[in-house]
């Protein structure tokens, strides 16, 4: 009988330490480094008017997946292999911005925005973490990306960002 409470209480415990694993302890912080893959998914462009000085306006989709190759919380390797979400609007000035949403295996969502200038290769610009479910609810943070077009429909994105949870 004894030996039954004994293999009770060693599996309480693993459930216990599995459900601690992932969250996020008030006031934790970190920093996220990624590599992403992207596939453009959507594409249009609107011309200005002949003589426009911004001469078009461009919005799409992007999808794809994140790699985490930094940083050591669980809340950074819960972002490996996390699904990538981008919507972007650019402008023929060569600025722009967009929305990204990371979604984890385990359906968790973290939400950020970008603002960017164009660059030779892509974009570059500023990454502003919005908050997000599960362990990513009330996360706050800022950091760089570098989006490079390799071809017309696949990009990679390196990505850094400072995060702090409340």
């Amino acid at each position: 009988m004894a030996h039954r409470f004994e293999k009770f209480g060693v599996a309480l415990a693993g459930v216990a330490m599995l459900m601690g694993a992932g969250t996020a302890l008030a006031g934790e912080r970190g920093k996220f480094v990624g590599h992403a893959v992207l596939n453009s998914t959507k594409f249009t462009e609107y011309k200005a008017m002949e003589g426009h000085p911004m001469k078009s306006a461009m919005s799409g989709e992007l999808d794809g997946l994140i790699f985490h190759n930094g940083g050591g919380a669980a809340l950074d390797r819960m972002l490996d292999r996390a699904h990538y979400h981008v919507v972007w609007m650019g402008d023929g000035g060569g600025g722009g911005y967009c929305l990204k949403t990371f979604t984890t295996k385990e359906g968790h969502k973290l939400f950020a925005r970008c603002d960017s200038k164009a660059s030779t290769t892509g974009s570059t610009g500023i990454v502003t973490l919005l908050g997000g479910t599960g362990p990513f609810s009330g996360i706050k943070g800022k950091g760089k990306f570098n989006f490079v077009g390799v071809t017309p429909v696949v990009n990679w994105d390196d990505i850094e960002w400072e995060w702090e949870t409340p």
